[in-house]
């Protein structure tokens, strides 16, 4: 960074200062008061989606993420590729090979071995969804880097021009550049569990999107006419509360709360046998039952998070309004040093403030 002074400036701020000194700058014609006020707003704008707070996230949950799809692979031997389709005809071809269509009572007889078969493809699932938010969240993450680093060149570019006009003890705002800081810190903390809050409550609604989405499709098991369609209707519904449940462990992975509630240990169960339990109408209804108690409870969670998460924006807004004020006070500062000093009108340069602090003495 630097700066370019105007003849009758060089004269009056930097004796012996030659024009030749200040080579061509990025912006043209934009003086160092322009550039500060630049830089500052640049940076506030770039805090303001708080990237930093979300990269705290994405990295606490690829981690998470990373040793889940380390977890499944070990326990998981088959390919992951999977989708409702082939999810469908592994568990009809089982159906046809056990004689269920024909023979519906055998369904109770053979419900075990088919939930441990249908257990190990939601497995499969699971790990294909892992897989894909894994690749999803490191995207994110480069883009968040990619952020980040501006906001830090930014920093160092606002630094040095602060440096190369004033001195550690002569800088001008001092006092403000600690209130700054520490409202810049209380601003950061609150916008960690805004992001963490955002992201939870992100996933609970994505879950009971999916629930209500599977919802139609669980139906079409007790009304299909033939066992192909009940079974295809049943892998349906299956694929989505599989992801439904990935969204509801997404959303207490972020939150830091592992252990599952009760709704989600129950629907859990309900899928290892949901293929069976379309043979008895009870055991349907049962089954359903547990689904709707799982959109009950990602309905709790929701509210919960939402709860919070008010409190904690109305919060964040204050912490915002305070950093503002608190940039505002310290580059209007500056800003009338600068103007005091008689610089002004001196044009910024990003290649020639190494020597600028020692030119204007």
């Amino acid at each position: 960074m630097g700066c370019m002074a105007s003849a009758q400036r060089i004269k009056d701020s930097a004796a012996n200062m030659s024009s030749d000194m200040w080579p061509d700058g990025s912006v043209k014609g934009e003086t160092v008061v322009a550039a500060l006020v630049r830089l500052d707003g640049e940076i506030a704008k770039s805090e303001k989606v708080q990237p930093a707070a979300r990269l705290a996230v994405v990295t606490a949950e690829l981690e998470s993420i990373q040793q889940e799809i380390k977890t499944f692979e070990e326990s998981t031997n088959s390919s992951p590729t999977i989708n409702k389709d082939t999810y469908a005809k592994t568990l009809h071809q089982l159906f046809i090979s056990l004689d269920i269509y024909r023979r519906p009572m055998l369904a109770s007889e053979n419900e075990d071995f088919i939930a441990n078969v249908n257990r190990k493809e939601m497995r499969r699932l699971e790990l294909s969804w892992l897989r894909v938010r894994f690749a999803e969240l490191q995207r994110e993450k480069r883009g968040l880097h990619a952020q980040i680093l501006r906001t830090r060149s930014l920093y160092a570019q606002l630094q040095h021009l602060i440096e190369s006009i004033w001195s550690g003890k002569s800088r001008p705002g001092t006092p403000l550049e600690d209130k700054l800081s520490k409202a810049s810190a209380l601003r950061d903390a609150l916008a960690s569990v805004s992001a963490r809050l955002r992201a939870a409550a992100e996933y609970a609604h994505a879950a009971a999107r999916l629930v209500d989405d599977a919802m139609p499709a669980w139906k079409m098991t007790s009304v299909g006419k033939s066992g192909w369609e009940r079974t295809l209707a049943s892998a349906d519904a299956c694929t989505l509360l599989v992801q439904a449940r990935c969204m509801e462990r997404g959303a207490r992975r972020v939150l830091s709360a592992p252990a599952a509630p009760r709704a989600a240990r129950s629907l859990r169960l309900a899928l290892d046998y949901a293929f069976t339990d379309i043979m008895h109408d009870h055991k349907y209804q049962r089954a359903t039952e547990t689904f709707i108690q799982f959109k009950e409870a990602l309905v709790q969670l929701i509210n919960s998070i939402h709860q919070v998460l008010l409190n904690n924006l109305e919060n964040l807004s204050l912490a915002e309004e305070d950093v503002a004020k608190c940039r505002k006070e310290l580059r209007a500062t500056r800003v009338n040093d600068i103007v005091q000093k008689g610089l002004g009108d001196l044009t910024y340069k990003p290649n020639a403030l190494t020597n600028l602090k020692s030119q204007i003495k």
